[in-house]
């Protein structure tokens, strides 16, 4: 899928910049960014509809099953920006939710609650809650003998993120503009029924206008990291109940379940169907949640769902980084970064700009903290 039209969102999180000759990043005005946005944005739409012909991929070409960035645990989506795991990740939960009860399945579910997205957190407090009750009970002994109420637990997961976001927006005062978001979408959840209920899209919009004037844009930021938790809909809830509560389904069922959503997949930055290669330089690392629901939806329209995009890409590229600093993806990776930069400025026009560092910038870091150089894999005969 296609990375596109961040303009909005982007200036909203992060001064414009551009690179220099040398690589450096630089201030441009605001005059300057918009005129080079709008002109740029119509070339990346002529780009990305005209296919893979367009765009120029460096990187070396990579099955999807051998993209080594998915297979590094707790690299945050590059859509949502929530934590992903590996299968083995996804594993070695399921194996520790078997038989667990009392304690242990709290503080299992407690400790890998970062990686839980909306629908599946809100059936986690509840298994949580459930299980302080009644200790005895495994997740699959919950699901089958309470019958919880779909709406109640979305109501539930709402009113927690939207403390979550008030609890980070208390720093500006009180009835601060976020607050008054936050107060009126716990009006609308009080006073929902079947016909008019709490929307999260217009909540997030009007969010999104409420912190874009803000002088701290790392505050801004981790607002809007905090009001994507919120669950899409009741819909989902629904399903995993009708689906999981019946006694045909194990532990470890469950606990798949819970988990899969936060496997860390390789995304196509030009989507496969318009021509985008399978290239280290057309991936980047995306939660299935993020990539099965979104489809091929378009972005600007997938990004009211997800306005901390921008700021979820470059958190990405910052830890994969790391990750390439500290020997983790090999020797082939360290044009990844500036790849993907390359990538994502040519099918966006120039909207998306990431600051990332070089492979002489790499290789520097490893320098520094006395890490050697990855070496490449002997071939084989």
């Amino acid at each position: 899928m296609i990375l596109r039209h961040l303009d909005v969102q982007q200036s909203m999180l992060t001064s414009p910049q551009k690179v220099s000759s040398n690589g450096a990043n630089v201030q441009i005005s605001k005059t300057e960014a918009k005129t080079s946005n709008e002109n740029d944005g119509s070339k990346a739409l002529s780009s990305y509809f005209r296919g893979s012909q367009m765009v120029h991929f460096e990187g070396h070409p990579c099955a999807k099953s051998d993209f080594k960035v998915k297979k590094e645990e707790g690299i945050p989506c590059a859509c949502c920006g929530r934590l992903m795991m590996t299968n083995n990740g996804v594993q070695n939960f399921e194996n520790k939710a078997v038989g667990a009860k009392g304690e242990d399945l709290q503080n299992l579910l407690t400790a890998n609650m970062e990686y839980f997205r909306g629908t599946e957190k809100a059936v986690v407090n509840f298994l949580v809650k459930t299980s302080k009750m009644d200790p005895e009970l495994t997740m699959k002994d919950i699901m089958t003998q309470y019958s919880p109420s779909a709406k109640v637990l979305l109501e539930d997961e709402q009113r927690n993120v939207l403390s979550e976001v008030s609890q980070k927006a208390s720093v500006l005062g009180k009835d601060n503009p976020v607050e008054q978001c936050v107060k009126q979408a716990l009006e609308d959840i009080a006073n929902s029924t079947d016909e008019h209920h709490f929307q999260r899209k217009p909540f997030l919009k009007n969010l999104v206008e409420a912190t874009k004037d803000l002088p701290d844009k790392e505050l801004a930021g981790q607002i809007l990291d905090s009001a994507v938790k919120l669950p899409m809909s009741k819909n989902s809830i629904e399903a995993f109940i009708v689906k999981y509560g019946h006694g045909d389904k194990t532990d470890k069922d469950i606990a798949h379940r819970l988990a899969q959503t936060a496997i860390s997949t390789a995304e196509h930055i030009h989507p496969d169907t318009l021509g985008g290669p399978d290239h280290t330089s057309n991936y980047v690392a995306e939660c299935g949640d993020c990539n099965s629901k979104r489809g091929h939806m378009p972005l600007e329209e997938w990004m009211e769902n997800f306005p901390n995009m921008p700021r979820s890409v470059q958190r990405n590229i910052d830890e994969v980084t790391e990750r390439i600093i500290q020997g983790n993806l090999g020797a082939r990776y360290d044009d990844y970064p500036m790849d993907v930069q390359r990538t994502m400025n040519r099918e966006t026009g120039g909207i998306i700009r990431l600051e990332v560092k070089n492979p002489e910038e790499i290789e520097k870091a490893r320098e520094e903290r006395g890490l050697p150089k990855p070496q490449e894999p002997p071939k084989s005969r």
